[in-house]
């Protein structure tokens, strides 16, 4: 709305019972959801009746349920919906549409109103204004006419300059040493035909009671009583000019609405605000509960790989337990992302989870991988590990909550520790310039549980392992800079070749039995696992942290 200083009113009504939808967003989120979606664009109002549009031909409706999307800053639905919003506040993207996605905007009318109270008292202001300003002009234009035909001035001395009748003067009146006064008079009563002196002669400048001497200079020039008049004309209509203006101003709600010419492109969303991050795991974490609950169910919709393929063996491993699974409770959340403003977009989410969440006397939090395609995507979680709370990094955010990449070296890092992660879970030795924390945590058990198969009581004839970076994921490209360093997460997958003895029944365990993907009779069983982990860049000191490891899936050759 190129409009500013006021709110404007939008009324959507469908006159035939068609539940109509209105919503507002910021643009990122309504361009992305609407991209490929036929629609009519209203780029500009020129009230009171004009408008500027286009129509973009597409497909006929979204992908999702427009209601369901979570980005809506404001909705509402019915036959009759309206939003009413602040001209001065930041630029939103307002969308009218049908409810139900099969439905049409047909019948459907738009009025746009905006709030204009102070029009009319600064139209009588303007219109006093007017009238007070020509009578300026008149004023002072009949003054200036006045200025141009008056007399000269009576205070003037007659006898003072060369054309004077004082001593010497040979002008009219003029009479050597003589009263002007009694020559004045002589002129006027001369015989006829004689000459005589001016119709008027100025007033003499002689004191009263002279009658010798030179005249009196004048000691004064008497009171200009025209200037007093116009002084006193001038505070007359200053005056009414203030008094009219305050008058009206108690009409007027100021400031009303006027044109302006706000830039609203490119539309920015703001990164996740205090409170958003919190919800957002806490939605997670209820559908994540109920899709444990119904084995899985609709699993897709909240993870995607490489975390759905854990999620899912774990659900297999603890049906087969007899456990249940369930959901981290979290007490704090921290979300940072390098931006919020274009599509596909990825943030990092750190909950801390309560004690009772997970396995251990010690504080964990939960550092999470989350993306968003588009805005008619669901936002997806694809990677989650663990790493001590006291571990946990400090974020340094702008001051639009947008927290800066990595640093170049780190990304080159996070390659290069995949590599390291794999080689030391094959043979169980870190390499120079490798990751510290690789003997620990979740790298080291992982290489006791192949020792332990190994072992020569076993009874297991070979045990072999090999072990590669997960590809399907550029963990390198999702790193954040924190206040010493920066995060990253990786994942590295591995394959167990065990071998068994034709006179050996095959008995791997329930957590490999749950997961077996075929029944067939052979002697070498291949085992599938993931090794997520996070890496952390603390001043020059790089380690990777790994909680646990998971089994994926076994098969028998």
């Amino acid at each position: 709305m190129p409009y500013s200083g006021s709110s404007v009113t939008v009324k959507a009504k469908n006159s035939k019972g068609t539940e109509l939808f209105i919503g507002t967003a910021n643009g990122v989120d309504a361009d992305s959801y609407l991209d490929g979606v036929a629609q009519e664009q209203i780029s500009d109002v020129s009230f009171p009746n004009a408008t500027e549009h286009r129509f973009i031909p597409g497909q006929p409706k979204p992908e999702a349920a427009i209601a369901d999307r979570d980005w809506w800053i404001s909705q509402d639905t019915g036959e009759s919906v309206a939003k009413t919003f602040d001209l001065d506040a930041e630029p939103q993207v307002l969308v009218i549409a049908p409810a139900n996605a099969d439905d049409t905007l047909d019948g459907t009318s738009v009025d746009v109103s905006m709030r204009v109270s102070g029009v009319l008292g600064l139209s009588l202001l303007g219109i006093a204004g007017g009238i007070i300003l020509a009578g300026f002009s008149a004023f002072f234009f009949m003054r200036w006419w006045q200025s141009r035909i008056r007399p000269p001035k009576k205070d003037r001395a007659s006898g003072s300059g060369p054309d004077g009748g004082g001593p010497g003067g040979s002008g009219p009146g003029g009479g050597g040493l003589g009263s002007p006064t009694d020559d004045a008079r002589a002129g006027r009563r001369g015989p006829a035909g004689a000459e005589s002196g001016p119709a008027t002669q100025p007033i003499s400048t002689v004191q009263p009671g002279a009658t010798s001497g030179p005249p009196a200079r004048p000691t004064g020039a008497p009171p200009r009583r025209r200037d007093l008049r116009n002084r006193r004309s001038l505070r007359a209509v200053t005056a009414a000019t203030l008094g009219t203006t305050l008058a009206l101003s108690g009409c007027a709600s100021m400031p009303i609405a006027k044109p302006s010419n706000p830039d609203t492109t490119p539309y920015e969303r703001t990164a996740l605000r205090p409170g958003e991050a919190g919800k957002f795991m806490t939605g997670y974490t209820e559908s994540l509960d109920k899709t444990l609950g119904n084995k899985g169910d609709d699993l897709d919709k909240i993870q995607a790989a490489p975390l759905i393929d854990r999620t899912r063996a774990q659900i297999q491993i603890a049906d087969k337990a007899k456990q249940k699974l369930r959901a981290p409770n979290f007490t704090e959340v921290v979300a940072g992302s390098p931006s919020f403003t274009d599509y596909p977009m990825w943030f990092y989410a750190f909950g801390t989870a309560d004690k009772n969440s997970t396995e251990g006397d010690e504080q964990l939090t939960q550092v999470s991988l989350v993306t968003r395609e588009s805005a008619s995507a669901d936002p997806l979680v694809r990677s989650s590990s663990y790493i001590p709370s006291d571990q946990m990094p400090t974020l340094m955010a702008d001051d639009r909550g947008a927290v800066e990449t990595g640093p170049e070296d780190f990304d080159d890092e996070l390659a290069t520790s995949e590599k390291d992660v794999s080689s030391f879970l094959v043979d169980g030795k870190a390499e120079s310039g490798a990751p510290g924390g690789l003997k620990e945590g979740g790298f080291k058990d992982f290489r006791d549980y192949l020792g332990g198969l190994r072992d020569k009581d076993s009874g297991f004839d070979k045990v072999d392992v090999d072990c590669k970076p997960y590809e399907d994921l550029a963990f390198k490209d999702m790193t954040l800079a924190t206040e010493d360093g920066a995060i990253g997460m990786g994942e590295v997958r591995c394959t167990l070749t065990i071998k068994v003895p034709n006179d050996y029944a095959l008995d791997l365990g329930d957590t490999v039995e749950a997961v077996k993907t075929n029944d067939k009779d052979g002697d070498t069983v291949k085992v599938d696992t993931a090794h997520p982990y996070v890496l952390m860049q603390t001043g020059d000191d790089v380690s990777a942290v790994a909680t646990d490891w998971n089994v994926l899936s076994s098969r028998v050759e």
